[in-house]
């Protein structure tokens, strides 16, 4: 990797560190965007998460009551999946990979 490139991925990968970090503080706050909550919760750090951060993150993406939370297998992937009875009616199934935090899937019934 050149310079300039190497320079680049760290600044972004920084970036989106205080990105991700912001909204943890911000989560509680009811004057953050819903933009703003949305693009965080699809920001995942590059880690490995514990079910507490999975649950934070699929609370705010879909904000309600958590039933459920545990490992499960999605995809051929080591997921948290966390079900919530959401503030919208729906039922929500998120699941998150837990190598990375990445979403792997979501689904409102």
């Amino acid at each position: 990797m050149n310079k300039p490139s190497a320079f680049t991925a760290a600044a972004l990968l920084a970036a989106i560190a205080t990105s991700f970090a912001g909204s943890i503080f911000a989560a509680d706050s009811k004057t953050a965007a819903p933009a703003a909550t949305a693009s965080a919760a699809a920001t995942a750090p590059a880690q490995e998460i514990s079910k507490e951060q999975a649950v934070e993150m699929a609370l705010r993406a879909h904000p309600g009551t958590v039933t459920k939370a545990y490992e499960d297998t999605k995809k051929g992937k080591k997921t948290w999946e966390v079900k919530i009875n959401g503030n919208d009616g729906k039922k929500w199934e998120v699941h998150y990979e837990i190598k990375t935090g990445a979403l792997v899937s979501e689904e409102g019934k």
